[in-house]
């Protein structure tokens, strides 16, 4: 059998003939998949350390992908068992490179015990976003944490507070809550350094009563690497490498800040909103990768979040730790900022 399977490799490795159209076809069907698997290796070691692969984390990932396609049609008509290799280049374009994801964990049973559903949702400053009642009916959620939460939108948080609607509310600088349970504290982590430096640090904690069990949400917003990403797209490289290598080492300082800060909670935590990172972030794992992400977890597809073209990058999270089990999670529509929201629902284990 293993001599079989050893001579079935060899041929693999071989071109159908010895025909120029066979060998070229052969040749590039081999590069495609190559170029895959290196790129996937290249962001998951380096992506947020070295600014290529910052590039490529940022980046459009599914146009490497392409090249797939055609030579999957060529492998189809002359020679099908190269076909094997495409595959083996689509699970990893489709899963590491491009961040699909499978909610292989919904066919386990989730367990008892009482759900509570958090929504996070940059809103681009809520001046263009849906009536906020409407959200608040869509996303259904316990608990929903806004990131640049200002004009209209805050107003209307603040007015179905003066009305005495069920919620409790809280409006500081450019991040708020909406909760249907008691918050009971507030917390801010101190970010005078960060803004010194250029960046964001926004990172603020609420301690809520969910029915006589006190649970953390943190919400936060960390720097963007915009500024730089902008520049390499306007071809001004030289300016873009040392922005994107600033802005990346800004994002590691608040990343690993905001982790320390909810180290310090003793109770269950849960962390969400705008990181400005996408999962495959060196960076981002290095602080996270014993959190769950509960889009990883529960979701279905790449769980894009930031509109921008034909480039949608995942950097919206729901974030728990390991008190807390995901029974589901999803992205939602556009609701008119240039982020789309993250729904997830967890049980305490």
């Amino acid at each position: 059998m293993w001599r079989r399977f050893a001579a079935g490799a060899r041929g693999l490795m071989r071109a159908r003939s010895g025909g120029v159209a066979d060998r070229i076809g052969h040749a590039l069907t081999w590069a495609s998949v190559s170029c895959v698997a290196a790129a996937a290796g290249l962001l998951w070691l380096l992506g947020d350390v070295w600014w290529p692969a910052t590039i490529l984390l940022f980046g459009p990932r599914w146009v490497l992908l392409l090249p797939l396609a055609v030579v999957a049609a060529w492998a189809a008509l002359r020679d099908p068992p190269l076909l094997m290799v495409v595959a083996v280049g689509l699970v990893i374009g489709v899963g590491p490179l491009v961040g699909g994801r499978v909610p292989w964990r919904s066919l386990l049973p989730s367990g008892g015990g009482d759900a509570l559903r958090v929504a996070t949702f940059n809103a681009e400053g809520g001046g263009s976003v849906e009536p906020l009642g409407i959200l608040l009916d869509e996303w259904d959620a316990d608990v929903v944490l806004f990131q640049e939460c200002r004009g209209r939108l805050r107003e209307q948080i603040r007015e179905l507070e003066r009305l005495g609607f069920p919620l409790h509310v809280h409006t500081e600088s450019s991040l708020c809550i909406t909760s249907r349970h008691p918050i009971t504290s507030v917390r801010r982590m101190e970010r005078d350094a960060f803004e010194a430096a250029g960046g964001s640090g926004l990172v603020q904690t609420y301690t809520i009563d969910w029915g006589g069990r006190a649970i953390a949400l943190t919400n936060l917003h960390l720097e963007t690497q915009r500024a730089g990403l902008e520049l390499f797209r306007a071809g001004r490289v030289t300016e873009a490498i040392p922005r994107l290598r600033e802005k990346s080492a800004l994002r590691a300082v608040e990343l690993r800040a905001a982790r320390r800060w909810v180290d310090s909670l003793d109770v269950p935590r849960i962390v969400a909103g705008d990181f400005n990172t996408p999962p495959e972030s060196r960076l981002f794992r290095e602080e996270w990768r014993d959190w769950t992400n509960t889009f990883d977890a529960r979701g279905l597809g790449m769980g894009g979040t930031r509109l921008n073209g034909w480039i949608l990058a995942r950097i919206d999270h729901v974030l728990v730790d390991d008190q807390w089990r995901v029974t589901e999670a999803h992205v939602g529509r556009d609701v008119g900022s240039d982020h789309l929201p993250v729904v997830a629902t967890v049980r305490l284990r």
